[in-house]
């Protein structure tokens, strides 16, 4: 029996997606950590530019709402009439 062989080794392509996979994480966190990281600045002028707002009451009126339910003491039911398959003859 023969055995399926692959066109490029399996270390290869380990390697890399290894290599691919430190490639993306060093672009999309370490990066951005590190660009944010060399200006402090920028986030206390951001945190400074951020005015709480004063908290707004809000009045509902009305203040109470009301649930009303109804109990039926039948219950409804349904009965669906299903066809009768007739199994397929053997061949």
């Amino acid at each position: 029996m023969n055995n399926y062989e692959p066109a490029r080794p399996r270390t290869a392509i380990a390697l890399a997606a290894a290599a691919l996979t430190a490639l993306t994480i060093g672009l999309l966190v370490v990066a951005p950590a590190k660009f944010d990281a060399a200006n402090p600045d920028a986030r206390v002028l951001a945190a400074t530019k951020v005015a709480p707002g004063a908290p707004i009451e809000v009045t509902i009126i009305p203040s109470t709402i009301e649930v009303i339910g109804i109990r039926e003491r039948e219950v409804a039911s349904v009965q669906i009439e299903r066809p009768v398959v007739e199994p397929l003859a053997t061949r």
